[in-house]
């Protein structure tokens, strides 16, 4: 009944009723909790076969920084989950115009990729084929 898309050190991230920041300021209490694991709890090795339970939990966790702290992340990719790749058919300056663009786009034999910049007032197009269904409606 249950499925892994993405998760943080264990955690996949639950969306809460109100935004983080708001419930900080405010002092609201249940809306997240600050036990955000430093590192993943149940490590193993992540681009070989997975274990059969990633011990995975849902939450509203958040990791408190001290002010002027130094962070390091680290994205690990891993063998369970395949990429998400798609395929950049074209980009340009100012505003995307659907008349005059569409004709500059790349539909032969486009640069596929799992990023993409967007450039500072401009626009970049993307095309992927869905064929990982989420939630049904």
């Amino acid at each position: 009944g249950t499925k892994t898309v993405a998760d943080i050190n264990n955690v996949s991230f639950v969306l809460p009723t109100v935004a983080l920041l708001q419930a900080h300021y405010f002092k609201l209490q249940g809306i997240f909790t600050d036990d955000f694991p430093a590192n993943p709890p149940s490590p193993y090795n992540y681009t070989g076969n997975p274990p059969a339970n990633l011990q995975t939990t849902n939450g509203t966790k958040v990791y408190r920084l001290g002010f002027n702290e130094t962070v390091e992340v680290v994205l690990q990719g891993t063998s369970l989950i395949a990429p998400f790749n798609f395929f950049v058919v074209g980009k340009g300056l100012g505003n995307f115009d659907k008349g005059k663009d569409l004709s500059s786009f790349n539909l032969v034999d486009p640069v596929e990729r799992n990023t993409m910049s967007v450039p500072t007032a401009g626009w970049t197009a993307i095309r992927f084929r869905a064929d990982n269904p989420g939630k049904t409606m």
